[in-house]
């Protein structure tokens, strides 16, 4: 590789040559920094700032970020717990949040609000380092700033927002260190990086695989750098193999039992996702930014697969990216499924990056063009999902003053799965404190001894939360039937009492009945199915 190639922590973007296939040449734009640079970067982060800040804590914490107020929230032993019984979740963001105001849901969501905030500059620095492109740095850093999937899942209280900032930090620091860039502080961010991200989401244990592919083909002989890496990766994974020793004797309660078996649309809708957004409704104006984002990853990895051997940054993106959908959907189809789409969110730098790759491969005004369209329709979905409400998963908030507003003393409330409980609950604030005004699992409903031979009936409310699994959308799933059978135990018990309900009210993502129960226990119990 020679020495004018390489591009180093020390050097200026502008002071390494490019090569003929880079970004700026092939746009014909001068490599050096354009006007009013900053200013578009500003630009830029701003955009990304509003739509990852707005109406923050509009939204009802949804299922998830209710164990994640819990785990922040709650005190150090109980939050242990939940990590422990979950089992497929690492412990460093839930305590990392401990650490910091969480008495709200915009106080929950603000970390990873503004790590989203943090990824989109990561992105446009790492740009820079790697290809010495202001404009592909610019256009990297736009395309992130109005991405839907990174947009909605940078305004959850999950681990995601973090999860993108190390896996580019990781694979940036890995790619200049493979180009010969080997200082103390790459190093030490590269280690210390790693080590965060592996105890932050098991996901991203698809980097170091990524990492040993590109080490095998390019440097089998450079012992050093194996040596040095070996090392990197033997400190920086002790802390998620002591979390897998403790997590070992445990029980774990939760697995993915939930997630369906994926089918190979699964992996075009996946892309579609994770360069538009992906909401499960087709609209005429979505088909210009699909076909230019389907011909833009075909561009670039043909481009790859043509010069992969000069083509070692891009090569490494098509590997993390590929890798990472392929293995994941054969292991899906043929094994256990854990086949959902915020677990790919390590590999979003490479999608985008690749695409742009495949760009560039075009002329300077269709490429243009290309973006300019992505970029409307990527905007266009965030924005339609603020407008329309579908950013909200489920609206407990809703429910809960659905459900005080008409709770009498003696009432039951019932829900089929322990996460509706605890999000209702959440929200759930009747100022008298009478027996009955928790949420009660609906396979231990019950009517007393006392009440079967009282003319009164019993008063249930039924929080049906809703039953359809998308692996793909971040926002509210479809309305259902809240009374047809083979979609819940709910479904199914509601199904049998449908006359016995005197009330019914839908909110995204929940349905609240109120149903008035008669007869004896027998019947109650043959309602239930049992």
């Amino acid at each position: 590789m020679p020495p004018d190639y390489l591009i180093g922590v020390n050097q200026t973007a502008t002071s390494a040559r490019l090569r003929e296939r880079e970004w700026g040449r092939t746009a014909h734009m001068p490599a050096a920094r354009p006007q009013f640079f900053f200013g578009q970067v500003l630009a830029i982060l701003l955009i990304g700032l509003l739509l990852r800040m707005w109406n923050l804590g509009g939204a009802s914490l949804w299922t998830d970020e209710v164990l994640t107020a819990i785990r922040a929230q709650s005190a150090l032993d109980a939050s242990l717990d939940s990590l422990f019984s979950a089992g497929n979740q690492t412990p460093l963001y839930f305590m990392s949040l401990r650490l910091l105001p969480a008495d709200s849901d915009m106080l929950l969501r603000l970390p990873s609000a503004l790590l989203g905030m943090v990824g989109i500059a990561l992105l446009m620095v790492a740009v820079l380092r790697l290809y010495g492109s202001y404009d592909l740095a610019l256009a990297a850093g736009l395309l992130l700033s109005v991405n839907p999937y990174h947009v909605l899942l940078s305004r959850t209280a999950r681990p995601y927002a973090l999860v993108f900032a190390l896996a580019l930090t990781i694979s940036a620091s890995f790619l200049l260190i493979l180009r010969g860039s080997r200082t103390w502080r790459l190093w030490l961010a590269f280690t210390l990086a790693s080590l965060l991200a592996y105890i932050t989401h098991y996901t991203l244990f698809a980097l170091p695989l990524t990492q040993i592919i590109l080490l095998a083909i390019f440097a089998r002989s450079d012992r050093a750098l194996l040596t040095r890496w070996a090392a990197a990766q033997a400190i920086a994974v002790i802390p998620a193999l002591i979390w897998l020793a403790l997590l070992s004797q445990q029980t774990i309660a939760v697995g993915p039992e939930w997630v369906p078996v994926p089918a190979a649309r699964d992996l075009l809708l996946t892309l579609w996702n994770m360069t538009l957004g992906y909401n499960g409704v087709w609209k005429w104006f979505l088909a210009p930014g699909v076909m230019l984002v389907t011909l833009g990853l075909l561009s670039g990895v043909l481009a790859v697969v043509t010069a992969w051997w000069s083509d070692r940054e891009n090569l490494f993106w098509m590997l993390l990216a590929g890798l990472s959908l392929a293995v994941t959907y054969t292991i899906s189809a043929t094994l256990v499924s854990f086949y959902v789409d915020r677990y790919f969110m390590m590999a979003l730098p490479a999608v985008l990056l690749l695409m742009l790759h495949g760009f560039a491969q075009w002329s300077r005004w269709l490429r243009l063009g290309a973006i300019a369209i992505v970029v409307a329709t990527a905007a266009y979905t965030v924005l339609f999902s603020f407008h329309s409400g579908d950013y909200t998963r489920a609206d407990w908030h809703a429910a809960a003053d659905y459900v005080e507003t008409g709770w009498r003393p003696g009432d039951m409330i019932v829900a089929e799965r322990e996460n509706a409980r605890e999000a209702f609950e959440r929200y759930f604030e009747h100022d008298g404190v009478q027996p009955g005004a928790v949420v009660t699992p609906l396979a231990e409903l019950d009517v007393p001894a006392s009440e079967q031979a009282a003319l009164a009936p019993r008063r249930v409310w039924v929080l049906y939360r809703n039953p359809i699994e998308d692996v793909h959308r971040q926002g509210a799933m479809p309305a259902f039937d809240p009374f047809k059978r083979g979609m819940s135990a709910t479904g199914d018990w509601l199904s049998g009492i449908r006359d016995q309900v005197v009330e019914m009210r839908a909110f995204r993502g929940v349905t609240v009945l109120l149903v008035e129960l008669q007869g004896s226990q027998a019947q109650l119990t043959a309602a239930k199915g049992g």
